[in-house]
């Protein structure tokens, strides 16, 4: 990472990533843009879909300068890692229908899901991105991946903060008594 210059197109893209992302997940800017919810969900996964592809791209144009030494153990550890991840998304979207998530289909009433891993963990889907983006960064140890994942983790958890907030004002004491029993990410026991 001899030239941090190279890396901040990069880290400011995610900056204004996480803004429009927050922005566009707000209660304000959903009722002023006057879509149904189903086709604003699209809208949004859309949007944050090119959005992230574009940052991609900018990494893509930086020479890859490697942090670690590449090869069949770092490959070995990081696979194993992401295919944790990618296991754990499976089991979070067991109760979730994922054609409501990316907006295909109209989404049911709001319910709180507190069963299954949810009931080991808060946010499974983000604990599983975690997983994938520490599998690939391993899997994969260049510079500009290791940004990546640095400028995702710091939204994640930024985004995390708000989420909680809407979730309480959604579903209230509910929610509040979810949150006092329920590990954020990671299970404090696997009973």
């Amino acid at each position: 990472m001899s030239d941090i210059i190279a890396y901040l197109p990069i880290i400011f893209a995610w900056m204004l990533f996480g803004i429009l992302h927050s922005v566009l997940a707000s209660n304000l800017i959903k009722e002023k843009i006057s879509l149904k919810p189903v086709n604003y969900r699209r809208l949004y996964n859309i949007i944050s879909i090119l959005a992230v592809l574009f940052i991609f791209f900018l990494g893509s144009l930086i020479p890859p300068q490697y942090f670690l030494p590449k090869g069949q153990a770092t490959k070995s550890v990081g696979l194993i890692i992401a295919t944790f991840g990618f296991l754990l998304a499976k089991l979070a979207f067991k109760p979730i229908s994922f054609s409501q998530f990316i907006g295909i289909k109209e989404e049911d009433e709001p319910k709180l899901i507190t069963k299954g891993i949810y009931a080991r963990m808060r946010h499974p889907l983000y604990t599983a991105l975690i997983l994938g983006l520490v599998g690939f960064v391993i899997f994969n140890p260049t510079y500009t991946h290791l940004v990546h994942a640095i400028c995702i983790l710091i939204y994640l958890f930024i985004g995390i903060h708000y989420e909680e907030k809407r979730l309480i004002a959604r579903f209230g004491e509910k929610y509040k008594r979810y949150k006092v029993r329920t590990p954020m990410l990671f299970p404090t026991s696997f009973r």
